[in-house]
């Protein structure tokens, strides 16, 4: 953790906003701090600002496709790529001072020294006792979100759950905590979270829900191979009373009319025009130069291997891929390669540092193939419901009604191992560049394999987990680096 975390960054934070998407328009005093539940709902939205607001190299954006999704076998840093942290994450050669990982391990802490600051301090204001609880229980979310993160990326790390203090060593040279004590604490925060509302506002849209809580609950479980809770946290999500389905058609997950749709569980959210400086530059960096009109990057590539798992009736591969498009300048069609268009908005085709398309964080397709998993899983055998669950997935992707059985499509008669093989290959189709696959390998112990197939064989064991930033050891000498890192 750095020692940088001065009450004077808290202070910048602390806004009085209301909708997620405004920008800061003031700066709260400390005689100011927590008297109001202006200040409550301030402090609460500072931690989401914290830890989704895309602008910049944020960390559910840009930051995350370097540090997770280069390591992964689907996606490499492009020949426009010059920065070396990102190159070295690429060719899987990052070293300790890397400097990408070291944003990432400083945004996280950041964003939950905020989080704790606010669950600690809402309590005592004087004002609605519904909204008071709703906003801790926001707070935790974020902050449950947060170290499942960093407990997936470097195993054990700092638990901090009160504010740190710049002048007390107490609260800065913090040892690593087990990981078991990391996955306790927040498996406590999303349970709390679960009392958050089922829905919201449309002006409250992409706040915490009690439905995120209960899917991100799935996927904690699935992590822990506590097959049996992850099924059951899904069958909760499934029959709760939050309205979530699969979209008819696979392109409007990436719609931006359709943001924040039945299918979106919870979103990091990215609003690009209006004056706010919160697009998703993930649509600039994956979109070829040399287009007259179009303001891009073109850094960010997929491999060979991702684009050949899909064949041509898979509305998924049109979903992630493009290969042409027309110059808003000349009309006339340019055609490359094929690059990731998750992100595209074609409404901000001439700057796509402008794209208004939202990140997700988990949605209702990932809850269906997570308990499809974990079913498999429980019973060393692919039951009814785990088919009904992975099917509807497929069947999406090939234009097919989602419950209406189709024997043309529907995986059927497989064992126990062929069905497990069979959920990784629609978790990789479903949620390629969604920041999931890196997880994945890790988690089902692929890593290696997976990513030598496509060259990048400098992958060892060391690549299960990051090695903790050498400038957070030297800051912190109870600090100890992960094995294999020097």
């Amino acid at each position: 953790m750095k020692k940088q975390l001065y009450l004077s960054i808290v202070l910048l934070f602390a806004i009085s906003c209301v909708k997620l998407d405004e920008k800061p328009d003031g700066v709260l005093t400390s005689n100011q701090y927590y008297k109001t539940s202006n200040d409550a709902v301030a402090a609460v939205n500072a931690i989401y600002t914290a830890a989704l607001n895309p602008a910049g190299l944020k960390m559910y954006n840009r930051l995350f496709l370097q540090v997770i999704e280069y390591q992964t076998d689907d996606v490499i840093a492009g020949q426009r790529v010059t920065e070396v942290a990102a190159r070295e994450l690429s060719a899987m050669t990052q070293s300790t001072s890397n400097l990408r990982i070291e944003q990432l391990w400083q945004q996280h802490y950041t964003a939950i020294d905020l989080a704790n600051i606010a669950i600690d301090n809402i309590p005592s204001i004087e004002m609605d006792p519904t909204l008071r609880t709703r906003l801790v229980n926001e707070a935790k979310f974020l902050r449950g979100l947060l170290y499942f993160n960093l407990v997936r990326l470097w195993g054990e790390v700092p638990l901090v759950l009160h504010q740190t203090i710049a002048l007390d060593k107490g609260t800065i040279d913090v040892p690593k905590t087990p990981v078991e004590a990391i996955y306790a604490q927040v498996i406590t925060d999303f349970t709390d979270a679960e009392a958050l509302p089922p829905t919201y506002a449309a002006k409250d849209a992409g706040r915490a829900t009690g439905g995120a809580a209960k899917a991100l609950l799935a996927k904690v479980y699935l992590t822990r191979q506590e097959w049996d809770k992850a099924a059951t946290k899904c069958e909760e999500v499934v029959q709760g009373p939050y309205g979530y389905a699969l979209f008819n058609n696979y392109a409007d997950v990436f719609n931006v009319a359709a943001k924040n749709g039945k299918e979106h569980i919870f979103s990091a959210q990215c609003q690009g025009e209006g004056g706010n400086d919160q697009g998703n530059r993930m649509a600039t960096s994956c979109t070829p130069v040399g287009i007259p009109g179009i303001a891009s990057a073109g850094t960010d590539e997929p491999t060979n291997d991702a684009t050949n798992i899909f064949d041509s009736n898979d509305t998924r591969r049109d979903g992630t891929f493009f290969t042409s498009l027309v110059s808003p300048t000349n009309g006339q069609t340019y055609t490359f390669a094929p690059r990731f268009r998750k992100y595209w908005d074609p409404s901000t085709i001439t700057n796509p540092t402008k794209s208004n398309q939202n990140v997700p964080v988990i949605r209702f397709a990932e809850i269906l193939l997570i308990h499809a998993e974990a079913l498999n899983e429980e019973n060393q055998d692919p039951t009814i419901e785990a088919y009904n669950a992975i099917n509807q997935v497929i069947r999406r992707a090939y234009g097919k009604p989602v419950n209406i059985p189709d024997p043309t499509v529907d995986l059927a008669g497989l064992d126990y191992n062929s069905f497990k093989e069979a959920v990784y290959l629609q978790r990789r189709k479903e949620l390629m560049l969604e920041f999931q696959r890196w997880f994945d390998l890790v988690r089902t112990k692929r890593l290696i394999t997976e990513t030598h197939k496509v060259g990048k064989t400098n992958a060892s064991e060391k690549n299960y987990l990051l090695p903790i930033p050498q400038h957070e050891i030297d800051l912190n000498p109870a600090l100890t680096q992960n094995p294999g890192w020097f």
